[in-house]
Formats: structure tokens, sequence, C-alpha cells
């Protein structure tokens, strides 16, 4: 089982709802959850670049990310 931590936010409804229909989840807890990861994996896919990633030693893979990695705000 994932760790979860129990909080109280305030959640703008509209954004929600949009978010809700846009992942098919039910209810406040499987949404929010499912649009964190969302967020997570779009970011993991921003960073990989196909021709760097994929078309290199190890050790070039590694300098093009750290180097890509660097140049981006964390």
């Amino acid at each position: 089982m994932m760790p979860m931590t129990r909080t109280t936010v305030d959640v703008d409804t509209r954004a929600f709802e949009a978010a809700r229909i846009e992942l098919g989840t039910e209810g406040v807890s499987a949404t929010v959850n499912a649009a964190l990861r969302e967020v997570g994996r779009r970011r993991a896919l921003a960073r990989f670049d196909v021709l760097r990633d994929i078309d290199g030693t190890p050790d070039e893979v590694e300098a093009n990310r750290r180097d890509r990695r660097a140049g981006q705000a964390i």
C-alpha cells in the first residue's frame, strides 16, 4: 500500500470536476491522487529525449540527463 497523508484542502470545484471527467475517476481521493500522478508522468515524459536517451552509451545518456536537469528549475 502506498503511504498516504490525510489533509484538508480547498478545491476548485470546476477544476476538480474537469479533472475527474478527464481522468475517469470517482471520488475526491481517487481524482486528486490520479491528477498528482499524471503531473509526475507528464514531467517525466517532458524530460525524456528519445534520441539522447536511447541512441547513446549509458555514460552519454546519463551525461545528457544531467545537462538537461542542470538547465531546469526543479
